[in-house]
């Protein structure tokens, strides 16, 4: 809950009351019908013109109205919304947390006691990080699928979640963005994400 707060105070909400609670409803329809339904639930739309979304343990959830500007439809809003219910409920953020906190217990306790090992904190620090990457690509793939059962429980086209990748993969060439080695990426690449839809749409 501190998280959040810091979150939107850093980022600022939308001054739309209306916008708030259209993402709002929406969201806790999908949630209602996810495997956590009793969470204190909260959907928050930042002030922040980066496509993003993100979520924290507990149930908050945040867009940016950078994303919201790259949405043609509700459908693709939804299954956007349910990645982010997707990765609470299948307790992504907890899991990584713990994950980083042995580590870093563990890395810590070594440079306690080995002093040439501290040179090297910073570099093995850095290896931490590309060894959890492998749970990233993981979750998120999770997410992706928990994200098209939620939206088409509540009766979305689900084949629009193809359409939310290609506009984020558009959005990243315009932008310049350099693409990591696909091994390396914390998210599956956008032309496995697309296929992986299509595979799902298919098999309904």
């Amino acid at each position: 809950r501190n998280a959040a707060q810091q979150a939107a105070q850093t980022y600022g909400l939308v001054k739309d009351p209306e916008l708030q609670n259209y993402v709002s409803t929406l969201g806790r329809q999908l949630a209602a019908n996810s495997e956590r339904p009793q969470l204190p639930w909260s959907f928050a739309v930042v002030d922040d013109p980066t496509p993003n979304s993100f979520s924290l343990p507990g149930g908050f959830i945040f867009v940016t109205r950078g994303l919201l500007a790259l949405m043609n439809s509700e459908a693709e809003l939804a299954t956007v919304v349910g990645h982010e219910i997707g990765h609470v409920t299948a307790r992504h953020s907890v899991n990584q947390m713990s994950k980083a906190q042995i580590a870093q217990l563990g890395l810590g306790a070594g440079l306690i006691l080995s002093p040439e090992l501290a040179q090297l904190g910073d570099l093995a620090g850095q290896g931490l990080q590309l060894l959890f990457l492998k749970y990233g690509r993981d979750d998120e793939r999770q997410s992706d699928e928990l994200g098209f059962k939620y939206a088409l429980a509540q009766g979305y086209d689900v084949g629009e979640m193809a359409n939310t990748f290609r506009a984020l993969q558009r959005s990243s060439e315009l932008a310049g963005a350099s693409r990591l080695p696909n091994w390396m990426a914390s998210h599956p690449a956008e032309p496995e994400r697309i296929a992986s839809v299509e595979r799902r749409v298919a098999a309904l």
